[in-house]
């Protein structure tokens, strides 16, 4: 009876992430304990289908800061049917980034890769970042952001559970900038992509307060 009371009484264990049932509940990112909250989402299969059937075989990473009434250029990415749907949804990522952080302008990094670009655990020096996969296996997260810092390459960090991002799935991140923030940090990583000769391509936003 005594094991059953201490049970019952035990107060469950915070989580560190969320996963928000609707866009607006994005917010629940500027809870201190949170380091980690997304939102899943459907996006138009086109997108896909035209980086799919884009001829650039090699890698390609496009760089650009995303201000109020300006679409996205993304040089270096050919035309095609899909193009404006994606430049359309970066639009709204960028309206998204802008209507929770207050910020003037967004910087935008769109690559393409055929590799892990960052595939250790680590926690980013920003204040916050919002990433999205369009193509290819989605960022990876730890279930439990409350494991030791210290070294996030030992065992525990090694082999603990983690979630995965779906294709669309709106991630926001905290970094070790954001205030009160230096000592967490969402510890996340770039997923392995294997022997798969398909490539990557995600997408990361920075909010911006130019002078």
């Amino acid at each position: 009876m005594a094991k059953t009371n201490m049970a019952s009484d035990a107060t469950p264990a915070v989580p560190t992430w969320r996963r928000v049932p609707e866009l607006a509940d994005l917010t629940e990112i500027f809870d201190p304990g949170v380091q980690v909250c997304s939102w899943q989402r459907e996006i138009d299969p086109g997108i896909e289908t035209y980086l799919s059937g884009l001829q650039q075989t090699g890698e390609v990473q496009v760089l650009e800061n995303l201000f109020p009434a300006h679409q996205p250029k993304l040089d270096g990415l050919a035309g095609g049917l899909g193009r404006v749907a994606l430049i359309q949804d970066l639009l709204l990522l960028r309206e998204v980034v802008s209507e929770l952080l207050g910020c003037t302008a967004v910087g935008l990094r769109l690559a393409r890769i055929g590799r892990a670009m960052c595939p250790g655990w680590h926690v980013d020096r920003v204040g916050i970042r919002l990433v999205c996969t369009y193509q290819g296996p989605g960022t990876q997260w730890l279930d439990d952001q409350d494991v030791e810092r210290c070294d996030l390459h030992a065992a525990k960090t090694g082999g603990g559970a983690f979630i995965q991002a779906v294709l669309g799935e709106i991630v926001l991140l905290k970094g070790t900038l954001w205030e009160g923030n230096d000592a967490f940090g969402a510890i996340h990583r770039s997923p392995d992509l294997g022997s798969s000769a398909s490539l990557r391509t995600l997408i990361t936003l920075d909010p911006l307060w130019p002078g």
